[in-house]
């Protein structure tokens, strides 16, 4: 995926907590698609800036991908990723939840 230079991107700071390596912050570049077939979609690429990978080790990869669906009706919201690779860790996982839900709450899809 590697850093997005074609679509509107946009920046945040994400800051999480990890058992062991305390409060981390890191720097989220993400552009977002639409469709609006059912189901309505947005697709979010991202990419962490300036990941230092001596001091994030854990950090499975800097570029990842999640699609953030309606449920039809409205009725809720479904948040899918898509990470290449088998190799991750809770660090990992904790990472996209929490990315997830900043950019989730930032964006106020579907309103």
């Amino acid at each position: 995926m590697g850093k997005m230079t074609e679509k509107v991107v946009k920046r945040i700071e994400v800051l999480i907590d990890l058992l062991g390596y305390g409060i981390v912050q890191l720097p989220v570049a993400y552009s977002l698609s639409f469709t609006d077939l059912p189901p309505r979609a947005y697709s979010v690429e991202c990419y962490i800036d300036q990941s230092d990978s001596a001091l994030h080790s854990w950090l499975y990869s800097s570029d990842f991908r999640l699609v953030v669906s309606e449920i039809e009706d409205g009725v809720g919201h479904v948040v899918c990723f898509n990470v290449e690779g088998q190799s991750r860790n809770i660090y990992y996982q904790t990472m996209l939840n929490v990315v997830s839900d900043y950019i989730f709450l930032k964006e106020k899809f579907f309103l």
